[in-house]
């Protein structure tokens, strides 16, 4: 997506099992989006779907501003396939209420 709006529009018209946002982009940055996307969730009773935020702001307050959001996690660019798998499957273990009750 090349901003928020198209990042929330394809979450309204699809399942997804993971979304991977950015703080900032055009049009609507990606704190609205997932405010946006958590609302469309419940007001849909929708199951959460896992929301990580990949970014180069990395401040406290940038991590904080992210989990207030909504965000399940946060991480700091450059990203590596070895961090990001990581980081999802730990996100995973946090949310699930026992082990392996909730599948990637």
């Amino acid at each position: 997506m090349e901003n928020g709006v198209e990042a929330v529009d394809a979450f309204r018209g699809g399942a997804f099992d993971l979304v991977l946002m950015d703080m900032q982009m055009p049009v609507l940055d990606g704190l609205s989006a997932i405010r946006r996307i958590r609302q469309m969730e419940r007001d849909e009773q929708r199951p959460p779907t896992l929301v990580m935020v990949l970014s180069a702001n990395t401040l406290p307050d940038h991590i904080q501003a992210s989990i207030a959001a909504g965000a399940d996690g946060h991480m700091a660019k450059p990203i590596t396939a070895a961090r990001l798998l990581t980081a999802v499957d730990d996100a995973l273990m946090s949310l699930s209420p026992e082990p392996g009750a909730r599948s990637a």
